[in-house]
């Protein structure tokens, strides 16, 4: 076989080659493409899940920075308490309030916190032991209490940060909903976002959040 015969076998031989592997070449890249999106798909999927895990735990982390911060006040008070009070009283109005800390809701508990609020009328605990007394209390009576821990109590804090006047409000702007009091319910709203936006509940959420569902 001479030189230019063989040249021109080879030449068509690359030919035919090149033009058989473009339809493969396509193929690949069109399967590479298909496999690279499935895969974006599937981060993407994880990615959502994970933020579903995550939001839960800033939320958390939120509502104990809160807590936290109003933790000093309550340190505050209790400091302000040991100035007026001896170790000795201090632990007795103490004693007194965990008495319905352990039996939530019993007669006993409350008999312990009127016990309290008569002796040591003037200490941060015993605004906790009026809110307490507040929320196991109905009708009138209950609203009288309730107002008595925003006029006589407004500053006390319990210890989780809750602010027993803007507590106050809040239990008493709820009451005032549900008895179709609309006016002073509004005007309890206007008083919580206006004097206490930062103000919290037991769990760290803030009071001001349970009004953008709707509520005024």
């Amino acid at each position: 076989m001479n030189t230019k015969l063989r040249y021109a076998m080879i030449v068509g031989i690359l030919l035919t080659a090149a033009t058989a592997g473009t339809p493969v070449l396509a193929q690949t890249d069109t399967n590479e493409l298909a496999r690279l999106n499935q895969r974006v798909d599937q981060l993407e999927k994880r990615v959502q899940e994970l933020s579903q895990l995550v939001a839960p735990l800033k939320a958390q982390q939120t509502a104990d920075g809160r807590r936290q911060a109003f933790r000093e006040k309550f340190d505050q008070k209790m400091t302000h308490d040991r100035a007026k009070y001896t170790r000795a009283q201090l632990a007795e109005a103490e004693q007194l309030y965990q008495v319905a800390n352990q039996k939530w809701g019993t007669p006993e508990a409350t008999a312990s916190l009127e016990k309290m609020i008569k002796q040591y009328p003037d200490i941060n605990r015993t605004g906790c032991a009026m809110l307490y007394i507040a929320q196991k209390s109905e009708g009138g009576k209950r609203a009288q209490y309730l107002q008595d821990c925003i006029d006589k109590y407004g500053d006390c804090y319990y210890g989780d940060g809750v602010q027993v006047g803007a507590y106050a409000r809040f239990l008493l702007f709820q009451d005032y909903r549900s008895g179709g009091e609309n006016n002073k319910a509004d005007a309890l709203v206007v008083e919580l976002k206006t004097k206490y936006p930062d103000a919290i509940d037991h769990s760290g959420a803030l009071l001001a959040d349970a009004f953008k569902s709707g509520s005024k």
